[in-house]
Parts: C-alpha cells; sequence; structure tokens
C-alpha cells in the first residue's frame, strides 16, 4: 500500500513528492477493490426496486408498505450501526469493517430470498442497512489515503463508477435473473412456507459477497493514514464542534444533499414502476433497458464531472462544489418532462439526459469533503453525510413518493405526475443551498492547501 508522504520525508498531506510506482499501482488497485465492493453495495441495495410489483402481489402490500422495505427497513439499522462504526473507522482497520459489513450485508440479502412476510423481509432489510453502513465511511476515507490529493478527484470517479454501475447492474442482473425464473414454480421449504421465483434473484446476488470479503481481507492491506495529528482519532463531541464551526459550508450542503437524496431515492425507487404502469412494461422488460441506460450514463458523467472539475480547479478555490451545483441545475429540464412523455422511449431518453448531467457532481463532491476535513475525522464526517444521503433520503424518498400517490395523486397510475413534481419543487432549492456554500468552501480549500505546504 502507497506509503504516507511523512514516511518519505515530505510535508504532512503533501502531494509534490511521488510515490514509487509499486506503491502508487497498490494504491490505485485498493481504488478498483473499494469499487467493486461499492458497486456490490448497491447490487445488493437496489434490487428490490425491480421486484415491487411482485412482491406486492404474493405479500399483498401496498404501495406505502413496499416503499417501507425499500426504505425506513433499510435505514433501521443503518441509523443505529452507522455512527458506532464510523467512530471505529477513524481508529482502527478500514478494511476489517469493511469486509465485516459486506458479510453481513451479503448473508442479509440472502435471507430476503426466504422471507415469507412483510416482516420477515423488512429484517433482512434492517440487517443489509446495518452491514452497508460499515462500507461508506470507512471506504470514503480508505481512498483518501490510497492516492494523491490532487487525484482525488479521479479516484472518487472510480469509486462513483462503481456505485453507478451497481444501480444500473441491479435493474439488469434482477431483470435477467427474472426472465430466467419467470416459469420456475413455488419451491416448498418444509413448514417455513415456499420460495417463489422473485425470491431466488435474492439468493442469486447475494453470494458473490462472501467471496468479495475474502479477496478484501487478503489482498487489501490498510493504509498508512496520512496528515493524522492525533492518532487516536476524536470524540463525537469534538468533530460536531469542528462541522459547526464551519456551518457556514456545512449546514447548507448536508441540507441539500438530503434533498438531492429524497429526490434521487425516491425516483430511483419508483422508476422500474412507473414504466410498468404507465407503458405497461414488465420488470424482465425494463429492467435490462434502464440498467443498461444506467452503465452508460453513469461513468460517462462522471468522467466529464472530474474533467470538468480538474479545469475549473486551476482557476478557481470552489471548482468541487461549483461541479455539483451544475450537476444538479442542468438535469431540472429533462427531470420534469421524462415522466410526462408520451412513449417510453422519449422518457428513457429524458432520463439518459438527466442522468449524464446529474452525476457530474458526485466525485468532486467525495473529493471536496475530504480536502477540507482532518484525517483524524473523516470517517465520522462521512458518516454523517452518509447518513443523510443514505438514511435520511433512503428512509424518506421512496415512501415520500408513495404517499404522494397513494393520498394526493389518488392512483397508481399517476405515479408519473408526482415523479415529475418532486424533481420541479425539490431541484431550484437544492441549487440554491450548493451556491451559498461556494464561497465559505473556497475559503476552508485554500486554508486546507495553505496548511500542506506550511
Amino acid at each position: 500500500m502507497a506509503t504516507t508522504v511523512e514516511e518519505r520525508g515530505g510535508p504532512s498531506g503533501t502531494s509534490g513528492a511521488a510515490p514509487a510506482a509499486s506503491d502508487e499501482a497498490r494504491g490505485w488497485y485498493a481504488v478498483v477493490v473499494i469499487t467493486i465492493v461499492g458497486m456490490l453495495a448497491q447490487i445488493d441495495r437496489g434490487v428490490l426496486a425491480l421486484l415491487v410489483e411482485p412482491i406486492k402481489r404474493d405479500l399483498k402490500l401496498t404501495d406505502t408498505q413496499v416503499s417501507l422495505l425499500i426504505g425506513f427497513a433499510f435505514t433501521f439499522f443503518y441509523m443505529i450501526v452507522g455512527p458506532v462504526v464510523a467512530r471505529l473507522g477513524d481508529t482502527r482497520s478500514r478494511t476489517r469493517i469493511m469486509a465485516v459489513g459486506l458479510t453481513i450485508w451479503s448473508v442479509a440479502t440472502a435471507l430476503c430470498g426466504v422471507a415469507q412476510s412483510f416482516l420477515g423481509l423488512f429484517f433482512a432489510r434492517a440487517l443489509v442497512g446495518g452491514g452497508e453502513s460499515m462500507n461508506g465511511p470507512a471506504s470514503m476515507s480508505l481512498v483518501s489515503d490510497c492516492v494523491k490529493r490532487d487525484r482525488l478527484p479521479r479516484a472518487y470517479a472510480i469509486l462513483n463508477m462503481g456505485i453507478m454501475a451497481g444501480m444500473g447492474l441491479a435493474l439488469v442482473i434482477g431483470g435477467v435473473a427474472m426472465g430466467l425464473v419467470a416459469d420456475v414454480a413455488p419451491i416448498p421449504i418444509g413448514p417455513f412456507g415456499v420460495i417463489r421465483n422473485w425470491q431466488l434473484v435474492f439468493l442469486i446476488v447475494g453470494i458473490p459477497g462472501l467471496l468479495l470479503a475474502i479477496l478484501l481481507v487478503l489482498t487489501v492491506p490498510e493504509p498508512a493514514r496520512r496528515g493524522v495529528q492525533r492518532p487516536g482519532g476524536l470524540p463525537l463531541k469534538e468533530v460536531i464542534g469542528f462541522v459547526w464551526a464551519r456551518r457556514a459550508i456545512h449546514l447548507p450542503l448536508f441540507v441539500a444533499l438530503t434533498m438531492m437524496s429524497i429526490q434521487n431515492f425516491g425516483l430511483g425507487a419508483w422508476a422500474p414502476a412507473f414504466y410498468q404502469r404507465t407503458y405497461g412494461w414488465s420488470p424482465a422488460t425494463i429492467g435490462p433497458i434502464l440498467g443498461s441506460v444506467s452503465l452508460v450514463t453513469g461513468p460517462l458523467g462522471l468522467l466529464i464531472g472530474t474533467r470538468l472539475a480538474e479545469l475549473m480547479a486551476s482557476r478557481r478555490d470552489d471548482a468541487n462544489l461549483r461541479v455539483l451545483m451544475l450537476a444538479q441545475l442542468l438535469p431540472i429540464p429533462f427531470g420534469i418532462a421524462g415522466p410526462l412523455m408520451p412513449t417510453p422511449e422519449a422518457a428513457i431518453a429524458c432520463a439518459a439526459a438527466a442522468a449524464v448531467l446529474g452525476v457530474m457532481g458526485g466525485a468532486s463532491y467525495s473529493a471536496a469533503l475530504q480536502i477540507v476535513t482532518p484525517n483524524e475525522m473523516r470517517g465520522q464526517v462521512n458518516a454523517l453525510y452518509l447518513f443523510a444521503i443514505s438514511a435520511l433520503g433512503g428512509a424518506i424518498g421512496p415512501t415520500f413518493v408513495a404517499l404522494l400517490t397513494d393520498h394526493v395523486a389518488g392512483s397508481p397510475d399517476r405515479l408519473r405526475y408526482v415523479l415529475s413534481g418532486m424533481r420541479a419543487c425539490l431541484g431550484p432549492g437544492i441549487v440554491l443551498l450548493i451556491w451559498l456554500t461556494l464561497k465559505p468552501y473556497a475559503a476552508a480549500y485554500r486554508a486546507a492547501v495553505d496548511a500542506e505546504r506550511d
């Protein structure tokens, strides 16, 4: 694994001294493995969205109950486990924490494949959330010690590509698997009930994570932490004090990311159902199509956003968050128009354009947060933001859409109007909040860069 600058005799945390080629290669290898872990997390988390209609049918659930399985059930343990593990991530082996989490959520995904009721599926999804809460803070912090500071946007672009790929593969793999098992009759499992064809999909996607956990432990050693002033880490009280002292950045950014997450999780959770209800497409049809679109648009948007951030960085200290702002502003028209299109092809075209533009800011946001946060508290600060992104957004977004559909729109067939209106209402506010962070972030960025030079 890449050695620290201190070990090479340079100033703490600088990017001027080039690491040995072998160390740099090991660092990028670690980034790739971490990316695959993140990709698998999205597959295990996201495949449920494709199975909404058969789950509703077989377990006799409402849209609101399904939304609780997609959102709140996942975030239940996420909110409990995440803060505790984030503290450990600032002081203990991050690779081992990720491996434990990966094992837990892989087993829990397989348990979804044997659940016989709403409560059983709820509990399994809660375990998936608890396991995945161990991955985000540790992986974000780990990547920051694998490559040089001026390569962080690129490293986080790769990490975000894995996340985008996972979202797409959840639909592709789920759709293909559902097509393969479509004619499989329910399989009796004695007094425990039956395994239905859609449950086989959970078993298929859950098992590979156990093998990946072994690869992670055996081939990705824990890297040295760069620029650490207090190796024992910082207590939560000091971390909160640090964030509050920079509230001009963190308060609007936290609210903006929460709103973004509510929007994205809401739209993503109900997109397959939208195409089924509005255009009559089956899961086996829409899954591969939406997944393939995501596999193209995600990497393309991240590459564009990363290159834009690198070009702007030479002229603007706020480059990273400015790219994030543009990534929220430009997709708004496509997001509003897409669900209202008369044909599924036109709707997918709008969704693809919105996706390319919307993911441009993913890598630059991740880099921005690491650059202005001391190493010894990155795990806990990352956990705070992942709480907004995964816990709050994941819990509220799907249920928010379901409640609007059930009680405001008044019919499942009017889901399209809910999705369009959600983008119209939330999008402008998100852009305004990010704009408020630009000036204070630029000052914090300059301070962090100057501190590295001293």
